[in-house]
């Protein structure tokens, strides 16, 4: 699979399950709003960022964010913003993604 199919791939698994992106040249952040204190949309949150994050190639970076390994979780229940970013993606990717 070439970087531009795996980039689509990663845009369009993001909108399947409602997540917006942002990227720098070295990381991938992806976002998700819900509503402030639901624990049951922060869990669906948690549970599906990774079928995204996995679609982003992964070369010796790391991921981290609100996620519930760590008190980020509860910075995204109070907050209402659930984010994860990831590293290591590769700057051929990260071009792909600009392009689309």
């Amino acid at each position: 699979m070439t970087n531009q199919e795996k980039a689509q791939e990663f845009k369009s698994t993001c909108e399947k399950y409602g997540f917006t992106y942002s990227f720098t040249p070295s990381v991938i952040r992806v976002f998700k709003t819900i509503p402030i204190g639901d624990h049951i949309a922060f869990r669906e949150c948690d549970m599906m960022v990774g079928s995204v994050l996995s679609k982003a190639p992964l070369r010796g970076g790391s991921e981290w964010g609100t996620d519930g390994g760590s008190i980020g979780g509860m910075t995204a229940i109070n907050t209402g913003k659930f984010q994860m970013n990831k590293s290591g993606s590769g700057k051929a990717f990260i071009n792909a993604l600009a392009k689309i």
